[in-house]
Order: structure tokens, then sequence, then C-alpha cells
């Protein structure tokens, strides 16, 4: 396994150049072939009896074109690799150079793309079809193969609603999402659909179907990298990434936004793009009344710094209930991390204000070091350099080791130092399997894998290969974290108020970079993102650079405990008889967690009963009266 580098190929057959962002100031040449293309596509390109293909997989795309036999279909933005691959990326993404692309090296064209993109290209002449993500997986492909017939959209909720297709829940998908608030890649919701997963192509030929991956993200650190060299290389490509991402589409940038949460990633962002730009940018920020989850001060600090046209929204308990619904509408599986919420807003407020393209800065912690859980690793990871002998005997003697404070802080400690690494990564994620008997139904224990939640992260630590036991640790977070949380995160949000994201840490030249740069800079003694903080030290104000990592939290907790709407809303959502009907939990133990919420100060049950609530809401906008199938009990 390696990162496969990227091509760079010149255009051979003299075509012409089509930006087909809606955005520009297209010539009317331009404009008219564009409508040729789009309106030769609008309805389903091929015979769907004769290729097995689901009329309805070529509807809905936000881009498509044909030229020939061949037609490209088209989410996010994609563009033929530059010349040399870095700093000279073309200003316009051009459907017929990727379609010329793929007439000269077949399905492997994708490798030779930049940008962030889901892509579906249907060859008519050699009847194959082909499926591909990004590098770092920004935007979904979901597929069904039944049989004879395939289908495939860059929605889930289209599969729900086609007749060809039974959609029964998937056990073990719902049951990974109770643990860690989403459904990870290649599975879904649903049995029956999986999703591509990032860097990766489907080739579909004569009925016949191939997964492959073309790119992945690698480790292969360069030794000969001192602190200096590897700053540099770090602040170049990231340079470059945030100058490709704004010129793609010639966009305006007064329909250019950036989130700034206050955090080192928005703020680099937000001032790597006032510099390619050349001129002030926007920002979009936001704060809650309750001081513990309002880091509104750093935003402010960073949008001061960089003189950027600073927004500000700060949500109140009322909208954001009210906002629920709409929310439980864009995301078509069960999703519960509370922090769609303030993006939901802060991207509502960009729209408000013109903003069609906004710039984020998802994966930076994921490829330098920034999450305070790869120091808890660190320090459990010291335990294994105590003498092995030695070592032998504290375990020995642990379970003599009283169970009361402090003490039972030293036999957790050395509990968990004897887990394998990545179990003991995402041991705190696991409520609903060490819970399990007392939550869960007893049919609903009988149809999954008790250990499934964590089967999935141990298959990335595994394909992360031998490398530094951080950058193990990255690879999972960029898979998980990052591909299956964040980012559908943010685009659902995104969609709903019809603004597209680009996200420049997730760009294969970054990553590349990022690979190369020993893991020992990535986090230096106790420090993390030392690397990072050092590229970028003189961009950055001191007060971001010292500041501890806090991001776009929410006080959920606060409100499932003091707010009326949001307690009636979650008792409702837990305890009616629909809920309790599918057969996944036991009400007495929803009870309980309800109470035991009301009693504590901390908002560790919340997140729980978030999940619950969030999973239930799913039910009911899109799989109850839709075919889609749950549990039954009897």
């Amino acid at each position: 396994m390696g990162a496969r580098e990227i091509g760079s190929h010149s255009t051979k057959r003299p075509k012409l150049r089509i930006n087909v962002s809606p955005n520009t100031g297209d010539d009317c040449e331009d404009r008219s072939l564009i409508n040729t293309l789009r309106k030769s596509v609008a309805v389903k390109p091929v015979d769907d009896i004769e290729t097995g293909i689901l009329p309805w997989s070529w509807k809905g795309w936000k881009e498509a074109y044909k030229d020939d036999s061949i037609h490209l279909f088209l989410e996010g933005f994609a563009t033929p690799d530059s010349a040399n691959g870095h700093g000279n990326s073309t200003q316009e993404y051009f459907p017929t150079q990727i379609i010329d692309l793929y007439r000269r090296k077949g399905a492997e064209f994708v490798g030779s793309l930049r940008g962030s993109f889901a892509v579906a290209l249907w060859d008519a002449h050699e009847r194959k079809l082909i499926l591909a993500t990004d590098h770092f997986g920004t935007r979904p492909i979901y597929y069904t193969n039944l049989d004879s017939r395939f289908g495939f959209a860059p929605r889930i909720g289209w599969f729900a609603t086609a007749s060809e297709i039974t959609t029964i829940v998937d056990p073990n998908s719902l049951y990974f999402y109770l643990n860690h608030s989403f459904i990870p890649a290649p599975l879904t919701i649903y049995k029956n659909i999986r999703r591509l997963e990032p860097g990766h192509v489907l080739i579909r030929e004569k009925g016949r179907i191939a997964v492959q991956r073309y790119w992945d993200m690698a480790y292969d650190e360069d030794k000969s990298l001192d602190e200096s060299a590897a700053a540099a290389s770090l602040r170049s490509s990231l340079e470059d990434s945030v100058r490709f991402a704004l010129q793609v589409g010639r966009n305006q940038i007064a329909e250019v936004g950036a989130f700034l949460s206050g955090g080192t990633d928005s703020s680099t962002i937000v001032g790597l793009l006032g510099k390619a730009a050349s001129q002030q940018v926007k920002s979009f920020s936001v704060g809650f009344e309750e001081s513990a989850y309002n880091e509104i001060h750093y935003a402010r600090v960073a949008a001061r710094h960089f003189n950027s046209d600073a927004h500000e929204y700060f949500v109140r308990p009322d909208e954001a209930l009210d906002a629920m619904s709409t929310l439980a509408s864009a995301y078509d599986e069960p999703f519960g991390n509370s922090s769609a919420i303030p993006t939901f807003f802060c991207l509502k407020m960009a729209r408000e204000a013109g903003v069609k393209i906004m710039f984020a800065g998802d994966g930076g912690d994921e490829l330098y070091g920034g999450n305070e859980r790869y120091i808890t690793e660190k320090f459990f990871a010291l335990y294994h350099k105590i003498p092995h002998p030695i070592r032998i005997a504290i375990d020995h003697s642990a379970e003599m080791i009283p169970g009361f404070y402090p003490w039972r802080k030293v036999k957790n400690y050395v509990r968990k130092a004897n887990q394998p690494a990545i179990d003991r990564f995402f041991s705190y994620h696991l409520y609903f399997r060490d819970h399990a008997e007392e939550i869960l139904s007893d049919q609903f224990i009988d149809s999954i894998d008790r250990e499934f939640p964590l089967e999935v992260p141990r298959l990335h630590y595994a394909r992360a290969g031998n490398c530094a036991p951080l950058n193990r640790l990255l690879y999972v977070d960029l898979k998980l974290a990052v591909a299956d949380n964040d980012l559908f995160k943010v685009n659902r949000m995104a969609e709903a108020h019809g603004i597209q994201v680009r996200y420049p840490f997730l760009d294969p030249y970054v990553g590349i970079a990022s690979g190369k740069i020993r893991a020992d800079l990535k986090i230096k003694g106790w420090s993390k993102r030392y690397i990072f903080k050092k590229a970028f030290e003189n961009l950055l104000p001191g007060e971001i650079l010292r500041k501890k990592k806090h991001g776009f939290g929410l006080p959920t907790g606060e409100w499932l405990r003091h707010h009326g709407g949001f307690r009636d809303l979650a008792r409702s959502l837990l305890l009616e008889p629909r809920s309790i009907q599918r057969g996944y939990f036991k009400r007495p133990a929803l009870e309980r967690l309800l109470k035991m919420h009301d009693e504590e100060s901390s908002s560790y049950y919340g997140s729980y009963i978030w999940y619950l609530m969030t999973l239930e809401l799913w039910h009911r906008h899109h799989a109850d009266g839709k075919r889609a199938g749950s549990i039954k009990v009897d």
C-alpha cells in the first residue's frame, strides 16, 4: 500500500475549454455548448434494459455532459492535474478534458484528477460504467448491485424511494452508529447498499463489478527533512491547495467565504485565503450564550488579525429546536454529531451574505496531530517503555490495587495500557457496547456482532501498515472522523443552503507532504501540531497559537436538561410506542438514561440521548413508510 503519485498529462487532442461554474460570466458560445451538453443528458443517457443500470441513477447530478458516446456526471469539482502537479493548476475545470483523459488512460484517468468530486462516467461504446470518489472522499457515491440490476446515486435517500429496491436496516451498521454517531464506508444504514470508500473507483463492465483503490494516504517519512524543511514543505503545499481551490471556477471573491471557529485550522485557512485573494474575505463564526461552549473570542482575534469581513451568529436553544426537522430531513442516514447545528446556522448566515463557496479547515488535526487523544495515547504508550520484568510485576499486582480514588486511576491506567492501541483509542466511544445487556433488546443483541464497533477501526489500523504509531491513528481518523463524520456533517448542511464547500487540507498534495513529515515533528514532546504551528508562526496571531483546541461544540446536554422543548422532544422520541416498537431498546433502560442525565452535571449521558434522538428522527423522516425495514420484534 502506498500513495499513488498523481499523474500529470497534457491534452494532446485540442478541446474547447468549458467553464461549468454557475458563478462565472461565461461568454454566449460557452453557455450555449454547456446547455447543449446538459440537455443531451437531461434524461437517462442509455437504455436501462440493455445495461442493467436503473434509470434513476442518471438523474439529479449537479453537472452532466455528453461527448459522443461518453457521458460524464459530476458532483463537486474536478480538473485534470496540472502539468507539473504543483502550483499551476488550471483556473477552470473542463468536462471535455476529463473525458479526453479517460479516452487516453481508461479507468486510470481518476488518478489524474484533482479536486473534490464524485464522478460517474458511462462509456456507451465499451458498455462500461466508472464511479469514483476523490482521494479523501469529500463527495460520496452510493451503489447497489441486485442480480442483473445496478443503481448508484450521490445520495442514499434516492434508494429509499426506488420501487426496485427493498431497503432493510443493517443491524451492525445501526449498532456502529449507536457507539460512534455515524456509519462508516463502505457500509450504509441499509444491508444492500454500499458507499464507495475514499480514493476508490468502481468499474462495471459486462455485468461484472470490480472495486479498486487508486490512491491512499501513505506515511513515507523523509528522515532528511529537518524542522525548517518540513515546515516549508507543509506551508507550501497548503498555500498551493488554497490557491488551487480558489482559482477553480473563477469565482468572484464576494461569493467566497470561510468557516472561522477561532481554532488553528480555520484561522490558517482564513489567513491563506486572504493572501491568495489579495483582498478582504468573508469569515463566519458561531457562538453560544453558554460560556463553556463559546469560542467566539478566538474567532474575533483571528478576524481582526486577518482583517476579514467577519460575520457572527449566536445560536439559541429555541431556534436550534426549530431547526431539528430541517436537519433530520437533510441527513438521509442516521447521524448524531450535534455540531451539525452550529454548522447549519453558520452556512445559513453565509448564504444570506451571498456566499456560494465556503472554505473549511476539516482534516488539519488528522494530518498534523491536533487532537488531545493523540497525547492521551502517547501517555499510555509510556507504560510499554518500562522494562519488561517490572511491567509484568505491575500487571500481576494491578488486581490488588484498591478500587477507590486515587488508586482507581492507577488501576485503570494499567488496564488500559495493556489493551491494543486501537481498542484503547476508541474505548471512550463504546457506551452501547459496554451496556448492551442493559439497554439493547435481546432480539437486537442476537442480530449483531458485539465487537463490530471496533472491527472497522481495527481494519483501518491494519491498513495503515508499518508506520509510526501516531501515523496509524491519524490514518484511522482520516477515514472515520473526517471522511465518515465531518464531511457528511458539513456537506449535507451545505447542500441544504445551496453552498459548495472546499477543503484545502484534503488535497492529495497536502496529504503527500504531510506523509513525509516525521511523526515526532507532528507531536513533539507533549506539544500537539508542533510542525504545523512552526510552519505558520508568522501567519497566525500568538493567542491562536497558544490556545487549547475547542471547535464547534454544542451545549446539547444543557438544553436536554433545562430547556422544556428539548426535554419534551427527547422523551417523545425515545419513549413513544412507535419508537419502542422498533425493537432496538428496552424502555426502562431509556427512562433510566434520561433520569441519570437529569441528575448529572456533565453532558456525558446527553451525548447518548442525542444519538437516540437523531436515530428516531431519521426513522420518521426517511425510513417509515418508505419500505425501509427495521428489526422486527414479536
